[in-house]
């Protein structure tokens, strides 16, 4: 069965014994939160108090998950339970977003983004992570793995920004025109956001919905200005890329509206050793439209590239 369908049949029966609707939309995130294991810390980095989630293995090695624009760390929430058995798994609210918030007079741009994650690591005792960003996010961490390459065991972007297109996007060909199809500034445009970066649009219990649709409405000012400011500078990673050393993973949903699936190629020109995977019928968010699929090819990269490291390593030198 449909697990929204669940939820929207378990949210009928709760209203009617007297919780609101925003109390269940709230306890909705908060039931997927449980499913993936997610437990809230909050740490200052920058003047932030920066919240991100936890999951996994304390022990286990970690893993670093950078959500895209208007987006923060549930993003990733149907994603992490496939893989919190065998990581350790770190997902921030990017400053700017979610629950770690806007601050005014403070910049958002591409380095200070990498200057912050890299805070963010230093103040873990993280020395070495797998980084998997989306979007904003694969252009973040595709930015921290040039800038600091040996802080990253693997590298996964996942539909990411941060290199043009050889074919414009419907969502590229509005932001030229000075529109931001990301943003929801009344209620029909979270809906058409769903139409934009899902291959499928999902269905949304009502109640659901417009708890997303007001906190996305009192974020949309805040969120243009960082959109202006971030994807304004016009930092393209190319010439960065070939820095990148770290086993790299391009991933993207075939029916990818927001960034065309021509990025490839110019994420491939920049760092030629990188793998690349294409989840089918599949749009801009491949960990929520198709977490397991996504999970599963994210898994074997890593676990691959992690087999042929110690395999070097242990290899002895000829006799001379």
């Amino acid at each position: 069965m449909n697990w929204w369908l669940v939820v929207g049949v378990a949210g009928l029966l709760l209203v009617s014994i007297g919780l609101t609707w925003t109390r269940w939309a709230k306890a909705t995130i908060w039931l997927l939160r449980r499913h993936a294991g997610y437990v809230r810390h909050t740490i200052g980095v920058d003047g932030f108090e920066l919240v991100y989630h936890e999951s996994g293995k304390r022990d286990a090695p970690p893993m670093v998950l950078l959500h895209g624009f208007a987006g923060d760390g549930d993003n990733w929430v149907r994603f992490v339970p496939y893989l919190r058995e065998h990581y350790r798994l770190l997902v921030p609210d990017l400053p700017g977003f979610g629950d770690t918030g806007y601050l005014p007079n403070q910049s958002y741009s591409l380095l200070r983004q990498i200057a912050r994650l890299k805070d963010f690591m230093d103040m873990l005792h993280l020395e070495r992570v797998h980084l998997c960003g989306n979007s904003m996010g694969g252009y973040i961490a595709a930015g921290f793995a040039a800038a600091h390459p040996e802080r990253v065991a693997t590298l996964a972007l996942f539909n990411a920004a941060g290199v043009d297109m050889t074919v414009r996007s419907p969502f590229y060909n509005a932001a030229l025109a000075g529109e931001n199809l990301l943003l929801t500034r009344k209620p029909a445009d979270f809906d058409q956001i769903l139409r934009l970066v899902y291959h499928k649009r999902p269905f949304v219990p009502g109640f659901l919905r417009d708890y997303l649709v007001d906190r996305a409405m009192a974020a949309a000012d805040d969120q243009d200005l960082i959109f202006h400011e971030i994807f304004g500078e016009r930092i393209w990673l190319d010439e960065h890329l070939p820095a990148i050393s770290a086993p790299t993973l391009i991933l993207w949903g075939d029916d990818d509206r927001v960034l065309d699936i021509s990025s490839i190629k110019l994420f491939q020109a920049g760092v030629p050793h990188a793998q690349v995977a294409i989840i089918p019928a599949c749009g801009h968010v491949p960990m929520l439209e198709k977490p397991l699929s996504t999970a599963r090819v994210y898994k074997r990269f890593v676990e691959e590239a992690m087999q042929s490291k110690a395999d070097t390593s242990t290899k002895q030198p000829a006799l001379a």
